[in-house]
């Protein structure tokens, strides 16, 4: 055998020694992580409940409307707070309403910035003292509520801190982090895994139609790492990060 093919040879032998150790880090990589069954976005919310029960006299907003700290919501016409006031009592203003007494109305508003959701409200509607008016999303905070199927091995690897992908509905991918674990119920050897994940990103406006209440995202939390592979599995996936093939 020539020099040649002796370099040929043993430049093939590494090259699949390479590939091959490159494709068991992945799979190691890959098993170190689990993907959400269902997520979804939490945001904020501030729910507007009525005070005094009464008839809606004015909306002066619309579901999806995005609202300011103190910008009036709508005003409900009250008997009740009628007969109150009749019977001496001064029901005063706060954060959440303010009261004419003169017209036995009270003007619910908003407490936080953010947007209407779950408005419950129509003008003539009667509602009753104590029911859930509108709800006001608010801009900050965002996180994700996840659920995972896993069996013991992998649950007892999740752990408060972890770090976590959160896969918006364009296939946009944002960093987040295991905020909190509960387990709610089992099913033979595998749990029903709550995992709340906190993900700064979210706040952005660029990802705002996508971070709304409610909206359905992926989440893959990573493992806890326990093998001989953690150290190169590690180093192999920053790399990757590093020259831009992850």
């Amino acid at each position: 055998m020539t020099i040649a093919n002796r370099l040929k040879l043993v430049i093939g032998l590494v090259v699949i020694l390479l590939i091959g150790g490159a494709l068991v880090l992945l799979f190691n990589h890959r098993q170190a992580r689990v993907t959400s069954e269902t997520a979804r976005v939490v945001a904020p919310a501030a729910a507007v409940g009525a005070a005094y029960g009464g008839v809606v006299t004015d909306l002066m907003v619309s579901e999806g409307q995005r609202v300011s700290v103190g910008q009036p919501l709508l005003t409900m016409v009250s008997q009740e707070l009628k007969q109150d006031i009749a019977l001496g009592a001064q029901p005063s203003d706060n954060i959440a309403f303010a009261v004419d007494r003169a017209s036995a109305s009270v003007t619910y508003k908003a407490v936080r910035d953010g947007y209407v959701h779950d408005l419950n409200a129509t003008v003539g509607s009667y509602l009753s003292a104590g029911a859930q008016l509108a709800t006001v999303i608010g801009d900050g905070d965002r996180s994700v509520e996840a659920i995972f199927s896993l069996d013991p091995t992998q649950y007892q690897r999740v752990e408060v801190g972890a770090s976590a992908e959160i896969v918006l509905p364009d296939n946009t991918i944002l960093g987040g982090t295991v905020r909190d674990i509960s387990v709610t119920t089992s099913e033979g050897y595998r749990t029903t895994t709550h995992v709340t994940i906190a993900c700064e990103d979210l706040n952005h406006p660029r990802y705002a139609a996508m971070a709304r209440q409610g909206s359905p995202v992926t989440a893959i939390v990573s493992l806890r790492d326990d093998g001989f592979l953690a150290g190169p599995t590690d180093s192999f996936m920053k790399f990757l990060t590093k020259i831009g093939l992850r």
